[in-house]
């Protein structure tokens, strides 16, 4: 046998062990198990929305949230790490939809912002095409508890709080305050053109905090259709009003 063959058969040797290795090592079983560890991680920070909503994340404990969603407290772990990692991952799927939504748009705006200078009349396009996807998100269907999450962890100032200013609320206000200085002929980061922005985007939040109130008080069953289309008509002029 040549020292070529020994080479090769000691190569697939080791091959075969590592194949062995790697499979042994997976911490998810082939084929459904990546669906049903999808659907039990999904399950538990539904579960864990609705506790911390509720409760609030020091008066909530891993244990009674893994009880309620009926998995094993290692199992919430293995998931998640802990309380903190939990409500991190809360905050980060009640914000995956609005980020989506606002992707294509921020990204487009971002572009447009630094390519050249810009008439009011684009630079007023520019901040619409951003706050139009944030109404819809807004007046669309959630379960209450997403916005009792939402306003415990601004009040609690956690690790939930960070990845929503971060992800979400952050990024939104920094684009629109630099849309709205350039409007105003505002230096870049000027305090007012921050507050303004900010105060466009509460505007737009007192849709889903007050989306009850406000679908009685109009006699509406929800916002959809010319029934959304009127609302956000109605909160564009309001805004671009302000800008005047």
């Amino acid at each position: 046998m040549s020292a070529a063959d020994i080479v090769s058969i000691a190569g697939a040797a080791a091959a075969r062990r590592s194949r062995r290795t790697v499979t042994a090592g997976r911490r998810h079983p082939l084929g459904g198990g990546y669906a049903r560890g999808a659907r039990t991680r999904r399950r538990i920070i539904e579960t864990a929305i609705e506790m911390f909503a509720n409760l609030g994340f020091d008066r909530t404990s891993t244990r009674a949230i893994a009880r309620r969603a009926a998995v094993s407290l290692p199992a919430l772990q293995y998931y998640f790490g802990g309380k903190e990692g939990l409500s991190q991952a809360c905050a980060e799927y009640i914000t995956a939809d609005l980020r989506e939504r606002l992707a294509p748009a921020s990204a487009h705006v971002r572009s447009a912002l630094a390519a050249r200078q810009l008439t009011r009349r684009e630079l007023l396009n520019l901040l619409h095409s951003v706050l139009e996807p944030f109404i819809e998100g807004m007046a669309t269907e959630r379960p209450e508890s997403w916005v009792l999450f939402f306003t415990r962890a601004q009040s609690e100032h956690g690790a939930a709080f960070t990845v929503l200013f971060e992800r979400l609320a952050g990024p939104v206000v920094a684009l629109c305050a630099e849309i709205v200085g350039r409007l105003l002929q505002l230096s870049p980061g000027h305090p007012e053109a921050l507050i303004r922005a900010v105060s466009m985007i509460g505007q737009i939040v007192l849709v889903r905090r007050g989306r009850p109130i406000l679908l009685r008080a109009l006699g509406w069953p929800d916002f959809r259709g010319k029934r959304l289309q009127l609302l956000k008509e109605v909160m564009w002029r309001q805004i671009e009003g302000g800008l005047r």
